[in-house]
């Protein structure tokens, strides 16, 4: 008997900054990666995942083009806010989500830096990061940009964001389920992974 033909899952990302997209975008494919991996069940050929090719600074309503083209690309949609603009966050995924499970939204406890600082092991490639001083609970620091900039300092670094794509790629997963917001999402991805048939 001839085996059936998987799925592509093509993901998509919304997101307010290009440093967001650098550290958002490998966590993504990794994360769904191993959601799928975990259950034998699942049949589908996971894409990378693709970026909105406008961020907020572009203005809002190329933003909300974009993300509408975007969407029309993707079988499931992440669209990401800041804490402070979550409503925004969700009236865009309602706008371009086809279905209730196509668009998720992606929304840090403060910023995205926070997530970040969750794993001092994801430093190890940044010789000189001054992880000791690194919080216990990434969700009550009241400034995550600023301390991890604090982090990068020692070791030379001016932007962190430049290295916003290699902490993507290191940071442990377990240790970012840990953190609520995180937990949040990625309990939001596995619910629209069921109810898009891909779990």
């Amino acid at each position: 008997m001839e085996r059936a033909m998987s799925r592509p899952l093509r993901p998509g990302l919304i997101a307010e900054g290009d440093s967001d997209c650098d550290f958002l975008l490998p966590v993504i494919d990794r994360q769904l990666n191993e959601i799928l991996l975990a259950n034998p069940s699942a049949d589908c050929d996971v894409f990378p995942s693709r970026r909105s090719v406008c961020v907020k600074k572009h203005g809002k309503q190329r933003f909300r083009e974009a993300a509408a083209r975007l969407a029309r690309q993707c079988q499931l949609v992440f669209v990401h806010a800041d804490h402070h603009e979550v409503h925004e966050a969700e009236e865009m995924a309602a706008d371009i989500g086809q279905n209730p499970h196509h668009a998720v939204v992606l929304v840090p406890k403060r910023e995205t830096e926070a997530w970040l600082l969750a794993d001092a092991e994801a430093f190890r490639r940044v010789r000189g990061a001054e992880i000791g001083i690194l919080p216990d609970d990434v969700e009550k620091e009241q400034d995550p940009k600023a301390l991890l900039k604090k982090v990068m300092g020692p070791a030379g670094v001016d932007r962190p964001a430049d290295y916003f794509e290699l902490l993507g790629q290191d940071i442990s997963l377990d240790v970012l389920k840990t953190v609520p917001a995180y937990k949040r999402w990625y309990d939001r991805t596995a619910d629209a992974l069921k109810g898009l048939h891909y779990l």
